[in-house]
């Protein structure tokens, strides 16, 4: 009995790895594009800040950025957990207030963290947005208030995480916005995420929950079986991140699209 109950565990496993599938066709915009990762930024315009998105959108690039909820309910656009590395305090978004937030810099210079509108005021629909929800548990106020928010959007944009929880919630209650699965290999750095589902996420187990639109997947992995099994299924594949000619190289023939940082593609598609 016990043996049947292996071999049936086993098939069921292998199912979802080998037919793990994706939502619905995507627009062909989506594929049109690289993504500035963080926005274009530079030593003058650290990242996801707003003179890094003005730069993008003036190159013609599309945009990925990270967004966070603070402690009163504010959708504010920054990618670390901590704010250390990029504003010399130590203390998490979700625990301080808009105004604590606006108090402080980024990277040694006069830039300030952006809240959400501030940075879709600036770019105003002209270049794609691929925004990442940076949630490491169980959905709840952060997609709810992401969502409220972009229902009002008039321009083009893709939501993305590592959490199939955050994916799925868009998959059941807003299956209209193009969603997409967060993948690595996952062989250092990611010790928040539990063993289990990292193994999911590392094989893409999870799409059969969420259903993602399309693959965001280090660069490092993209030339897995199941990535390329996918792709050659119809489901775009971004690399994530890019950062030199020689990285894109490397890569190229197996993505759609590009997540890239400190050099701009050669061949780049932008608008």
């Amino acid at each position: 009995m016990i043996g049947v109950i292996l071999i049936l565990v086993c098939a069921g496993i292998l199912f979802l790895y080998f037919f793990a599938t994706a939502g619905s066709p995507v627009p062909s915009w989506l594929k049109d594009f690289n993504y500035a990762h963080r926005g274009l930024h530079s030593a003058t315009a650290p990242e996801n800040s707003i003179p890094a998105f003005e730069r993008a959108v003036r190159e013609g690039y599309a945009i990925e950025l990270d967004v966070h909820r603070s402690r009163d309910g504010v959708l504010m656009v920054f990618h670390d957990d901590d704010l250390a590395r990029m504003t010399g305090v130590r203390g998490r978004i979700e625990d301080m207030t808009l105004d604590e937030l606006k108090a402080l810099r980024l990277a040694g210079t006069e830039e300030g963290i952006p809240t959400f509108d501030e940075v879709l005021a600036v770019v105003n629909g002209e270049t794609p947005l691929l925004i990442e929800l940076k949630n490491t548990g169980r959905a709840g106020k952060l997609e709810i208030s992401l969502y409220e928010r972009l229902r009002t959007y008039g321009g083009r944009f893709a939501i993305q995480s590592f959490s199939p929880y955050s994916v799925r919630w868009y998959y059941k209650n807003a299956p209209e916005i193009l969603r997409g699965q967060l993948s690595a290999t996952f062989e250092e750095g990611a010790e928040a995420i539990p063993a289990w589902q990292r193994w999911g996420l590392r094989h893409l187990i999870t799409n059969v929950m969420c259903r993602p639109n399309f693959i965001n997947y280090e660069m490092n992995g993209v030339r897995q079986p199941v990535v390329k099994r996918l792709r050659k299924r119809g489901i775009p594949v971004f690399a994530w991140t890019v950062r030199s000619e020689e990285e894109q190289a490397s890569v190229q023939s197996y993505v759609d699209s590009l997540v890239f940082e400190q050099f701009e593609p050669k061949g780049e598609r932008r608008a």
